[in-house]
Order: C-alpha cells, then sequence, then structure tokens
C-alpha cells in the first residue's frame, strides 16, 4: 500500500479561510482575482478551492491578518 502524505494533508475551504482571515469569503475570492493574493489550488473532482495549513499562513503574511 502507498502512502502519500500530501492527500493526507488537511484541507481548508474558502469559507474556513476567510474566517481565519477575518473576512468575507468574497473579498478572498476579489484579492485572488486583483492578484493580491496567489491562486488557491483547486479539487479536482469538483473544482472548489481549498487551501493547506502552508497557504494560510502565507495569506496571513501577505494580508496582514490573523
Amino acid at each position: 500500500m502507498l502512502f502519500w502524505p500530501r492527500l493526507m494533508e488537511k484541507r481548508y475551504k474558502a469559507s474556513e479561510v476567510a474566517k481565519i482571515l477575518g473576512v468575507y469569503k468574497r473579498t478572498l475570492f476579489n484579492w485572488e482575482a486583483e492578484g493580491k493574493i496567489p491562486k488557491a489550488k483547486r479539487d479536482p473532482m469538483n473544482n472548489y478551492r481549498y487551501y493547506t495549513k502552508e497557504d494560510i499562513e502565507r495569506l496571513k503574511k501577505i494580508t496582514g491578518r490573523g
């Protein structure tokens, strides 16, 4: 059996990340569209955005929030 640590990594939904940063989800999407933050990863099955713990830490530094 193969073990893929990255597949087991916790994924955070945009709504969760917005709450962590203290902004609306729409604000997060606007920042992404304006190029203020990097584009989120996308789930290949449903195309929803998702973030990792490392992504969140990077967003905190970029936005000065959290």
